[in-house]
């Protein structure tokens, strides 16, 4: 087969040659910060440390995410977007507040932009396990669905690959390095907040969210609608991404075990909110497919048992939240806080 069709073997698994296309190593850059601060650190020099990292991340990833190697590349570079966002608005007052909007815009344009290509890969990826919920004489009547989700991946894909080499994001990243590299050299990037130690400033962050978090899981009842859930997440993720952006100055024990415990929750109400949105995204992908593409009834009838089961197991994942919000609350986890406050 090598010299009838001129094929070389790879030496190596797939997606490290993906990403040897794509300009990458494996292990050259880190999907969560780990850098090594000083409690005493200036706050804007620290945060744009982070900040530093997180570019470094995003930038890693265009090319395969441009050049569609792996959806890997894109879900990277879509949580160092959400993550720059986030250390954007965590320490108010760090920043110039103009500095501070512009680039939220930016980034939030970015993160605009990939979220129907990303959305799509997962339909995608989770294909198989969605046709594995029905059952077997209903299965293949998923097939078109399949298609008609492939069909409008290759769309958004060049819409994708265009919004990644255009002028706008190209800007955007070279006006972010320029920031991030006057910290400290240029006056008009200095804030009274900016000069502060790093530590006290995450410690009352770290403290307020906590209690915010706290005061909208103990306000969650069966009868909250899904937007409270929503905001819940929202404000949880940020608890998360806080202890995880400055968790080098903290002890190491305490600090890992409120970040897997946000991370329970977190991924419990994510997993709600997928279901959230798939049940709605199929709703609306079985009338476009009757509309547009005179979807057969078999094919109709298979994605109304799917939307079945997927309402089922919904129903499950919101009866089980209370045990688990219930942790989050808990006098250990209030406990464990308190010791890394003190530390």
């Amino acid at each position: 087969m090598e010299r009838e069709l001129g094929l070389v073997p790879a030496d190596q698994p797939l997606l490290l040659e993906a990403l040897t296309a794509a300009g990458c190593r494996p292990g050259s850059y880190l999907t969560k910060p780990d850098h090594r601060l000083a409690p005493g650190q200036r706050a804007d020099l620290a945060t744009g440390t982070i900040l530093r990292g997180l570019l470094a991340t995003l930038e890693a990833n265009v090319a395969g995410a441009r050049e569609n190697l792996d959806p890997e590349f894109l879900h990277d570079l879509r949580v160092a977007t959400r993550r720059t966002r986030s250390a954007l608005g965590q320490l108010k007052g760090v920043f110039p507040a103009a500095v501070v909007e512009d680039f939220k815009a930016r980034f939030a344009w970015l993160q605009q932009v990939t979220g129907p290509v990303r959305d799509l890969d997962v339909w995608l990826l989770v294909f198989p396990e969605l046709r594995a919920r029905l059952p077997p004489a209903l299965r293949g009547d998923l097939e078109p669905l399949r298609h008609f989700l492939q069909d409008h991946y290759r769309a958004e894909q060049a819409r994708l690959a265009a919004a990644l080499s255009s002028p706008a994001f190209v800007s955007a990243c070279e006006d972010w390095r320029q920031v991030l590299d006057a910290l400290g050299e240029d006056a008009t990037m200095a804030t009274n907040w900016g000069a502060e130690p790093v530590k006290p400033l995450v410690d009352k962050r770290v403290r307020a969210l906590f209690k915010q978090v706290r005061r909208d899981a103990r306000a969650i009842t069966d009868a909250s609608p899904a937007s409270a859930l929503h905001e819940l997440r929202k404000r949880t993720k940020k608890l998360r991404y806080l202890l995880e952006f400055f968790h080098s100055l903290y002890p190491k024990e305490p600090a890992r075990e409120l970040i897997r415990e946000s991370k329970v929750l977190l991924d419990h109400l994510g997993r709600y909110q997928d279901l959230m949105v798939q049940t709605e995204t199929l709703r609306r992908l079985a009338l476009e497919m009757h509309q547009s593409a005179g979807a057969e009834t078999a094919t109709l009838l298979a994605i109304g048992a799917l939307l079945g089961a997927l309402l089922q197991e919904q129903t499950r994942l919101r009866a089980d939240l209370g045990p688990i919000i219930a942790k989050l609350d808990s006098g250990e986890t209030r406990a464990r806080l308190r010791a890394l406050l003190a530390s």
